[in-house]
């Protein structure tokens, strides 16, 4: 009587562990396909969100199979199921198209590495320092302190101009002195405002000279490069150190003048 027993479990226990071991096989493989994947897109220098994704994804991939292969065991019609989770799973992609577009538009950002977060941005209009990106969305927050939200699949679709990429940029700026001016001296009050700054680089080295003829005066173009940071701050701080280098030295300012003659 307790062999038949034995007889009639014994299939049902060898399923059990089969059933065991294909659990813990998948839950091993699965954190390890996770760890590989995070380690080998780590090394190559891809976001840490990208390497999070497609790390889970593998791991879930792993998981589908192991359950599929324990239907099996246990005897259940995987053809089926299988048929079942695919209409599932097109119906889903189709009520959540938009998100999965966005989903899919945030893995994208993350692998090709336009921006990071901290970058200034310009994007869909909008200009920006990026603060996070998710699967999701990106937040920037502008330079009057206001924070946007973008959906990643806007995000992808525009042009992207990242003003953080490169540590070094060219500043340009115009000048229109007075034809009386000596436009010579101009110049090198220019170039001895740039020498004086720890911003202004000298190789490239700095261009300037007349670019203009106007009616009201000859127009002098700078262009030098500077620190990335110091694009905005250093030109101001140029632009008053030449208005007082001019000032000492007689170099007149022009712009337009409307002159207004009384008639008797």
């Amino acid at each position: 009587m307790d062999m038949q027993w034995f007889d009639w479990l014994r299939p049902y226990v060898e399923s059990l562990i089969t059933v065991g071991l294909i659990a813990v096989a998948a839950w091993i493989g699965g954190v390890a396909a996770k760890r590989a994947v995070r380690a080998a897109l780590s090394r190559s220098g891809l976001d840490e969100l990208a390497g999070n994704l497609l790390g889970r994804s593998a791991q879930i991939a792993i998981y589908v199979v192991a359950l599929v292969s324990i239907l099996g065991t246990l005897g259940v019609d995987t053809t089926s199921l299988i048929a079942a989770l695919g209409a599932a799973g097109l119906a889903i992609g189709l009520a959540l198209r938009d998100t999965l577009s966005n989903l899919a538009a945030g893995l994208i950002l993350a692998l090709n590495g336009a921006f990071r977060q901290g970058d200034f941005i310009e994007a869909n209009g909008l200009l920006g320092t990026v603060l996070s990106i998710d699967l999701m969305s990106t937040e920037l927050k502008t330079t009057d302190a206001r924070k946007i939200v973008v959906p990643n699949g806007t995000m992808i679709s525009s042009n992207i101009v990242n003003y953080s990429t490169y540590p070094v940029r060219r500043l340009e700026f115009f000048i229109t002195i007075s034809y009386a001016s000596d436009s010579q001296l101009a110049e090198r009050l220019i170039h001895d405002a740039l020498a004086s700054t720890s911003f202004c680089h000298t190789d490239p080295e700095p261009v300037v000279g007349t670019d203009a003829l106007g009616d009201f005066g000859q127009t002098l173009l700078t262009r030098v490069w500077v620190d990335a940071d110091q694009l905005v701050s250093g030109k101001m701080q140029l632009l008053a150190d030449i208005k007082q280098a001019f000032d000492t030295h007689g170099v007149e300012f022009v712009g337009p003048r409307l002159e207004i003659q009384a008639v008797r």
